[in-house]
């Protein structure tokens, strides 16, 4: 007689994985289907293996982070919160740290950590975990999902969950298969996009400086002179152009705007200062080096690294000694410092993306229970729903939170 099983899960990333661990946990019958020959790829690339898994941001926070997604949320975030994912954690032997903005990472620093937690959590709740499986479709009778056709055969299911992530890292399983299973049962899919994602310049330069970070630096980003999004951080100048957390952080509306033209970002390295203080403090450094050449003098405003570049910028010969500047020369090298500028021509490539915007309608998903409002028994849970929230741990909770709910909520 054919297996039935009460949940199959499509998909061993987070949300898959404390869902098929959560349905095991209340007694139900489970299978979780991942296409690569193991679960959790991609959770061992997050935030480069450290693993950002939530942060401690409140509700209200966490709500307003996803944008029009955070109402949706709320159920979710409310059932399985960021509390109750560290304490989760802690309970199965990972302690929990707390670093800048909020962001919360396993004690080990390592990813490699929280997935041997979720293969324990499924492993002790006896969910059978089937790898090298890709699901071909899904299987329906009478409104209701019945099962799954795969590449070993069928597989038959009182209730399914969709939790096959975005389009990002494709090497890791996340090829968009979900939007495909959805769309074949009438689901709606909104366009997809990268929602954290670097950047490739116009200028050249950059590769020059590849690898610098600046820091405490506000960067705007304008297009046809009016300003769409702005932050203070952190950035990284990359080989092709711009990265680093503030870029990725506004990454999102960037690449909104981008089919309109190009955008210009404008880096302001000394934001507490105004022009007029920091040409005191520009004074009192080229006293102190007066004998030495200027690029030692930037070295309090700039990294070390990008003094040349940015010399260069100012047009001022870099082994000028400090005491021979001119007032001009001075103009331009505050206005570099107040306003450093780049344009961004394109967004990387999708599959670089640490986050896939757009897919699966919310409003075509009960947000009490992550059940299908169009087919009995199909659920979702993570990045496959049109969700994405900012870098910080953010995304990860939202996968963790739906997953939890989904399987909380079959019967």
């Amino acid at each position: 007689m054919t297996d039935v099983y009460d949940f199959i899960v499509v998909g061993g990333g987070p949300a898959g994985m404390i869902a098929a661990g959560r349905a095991g946990e209340r007694g139900k019958k489970v299978i979780l289907l991942e296409k690569k020959d193991h679960p959790g790829k991609k959770l061992l690339m997050c935030a480069t293996g450290r693993c950002n898994v939530t942060n401690t941001a409140p509700l209200d926070v966490f709500i307003k982070a996803y944008g029009k997604g955070g109402h949706f949320l709320r159920t979710a975030l409310e059932t399985f919160d960021n509390e109750k994912l560290r304490r989760f954690l802690l309970s199965c032997g990972v302690e929990t740290v707390v670093e800048n903005k909020g962001r919360v990472f396993p004690g080990s620093q390592r990813a490699d950590s929280v997935l041997k937690v979720l293969e324990t959590y499924l492993c002790d709740h006896q969910v059978k975990i089937q790898t090298n499986s890709h699901v071909l479709r899904l299987r329906t009778e009478n409104k209701n999902v019945t099962g799954v056709e795969t590449n070993h055969g069928n597989i038959l299911g009182r209730h399914v969950l969709i939790a096959t992530g975005g389009l990002s890292y494709p090497a890791t399983g996340s090829t968009g298969d979900g939007y495909a299973l959805a769309s074949s049962v009438g689901h709606a899919i909104r366009p997809t996009y990268p929602a954290i994602i670097a950047f490739e310049t116009a200028e050249t330069w950059v590769k020059s400086v590849q690898g610098t970070p600046i820091k405490n630096v506000q960067i705007a980003a304008c297009q046809s002179g009016k300003k769409i999004a702005e932050q203070f951080g952190e950035a990284l100048f990359t080989h092709y152009g711009m990265s680093g957390p503030s870029i990725l952080d506004m990454s999102k509306r960037i690449v909104e705007c981008l089919p309109d033209g190009a955008v210009q970002i404008h880096i302001d390295f000394k934001p507490k200062y105004t022009p007029k203080e920091l040409e005191g403090v520009l004074l009192d450094q080229i006293k102190r080096y007066g004998g030495k050449a200027m690029k030692s003098c930037l070295s309090f405003f700039i990294p070390v690294k990008l003094t040349p570049v940015f010399l260069n910028l100012c047009n001022i010969e870099p082994q000028k000694k400090a005491s021979q500047i001119t007032a001009p020369e001075r103009k331009r090298i505050l206005k570099q410092l107040k306003g450093l500028h780049l344009t961004l021509l394109r967004h990387r490539p999708i599959e670089e993306a640490m986050v896939t915007a757009g897919g699966i309608r919310l409003d075509e998903v009960d947000a009490k229970t992550m059940q299908s409002n169009l087919l009995g028994g199909l659920y979702f849970a993570g990045e496959v729903l049109d969700i994405d929230g900012p870098t910080g741990g953010f995304n990860l909770q939202a996968a963790f939170s739906t997953g939890h709910l989904a399987g909380n909520s079959i019967d």
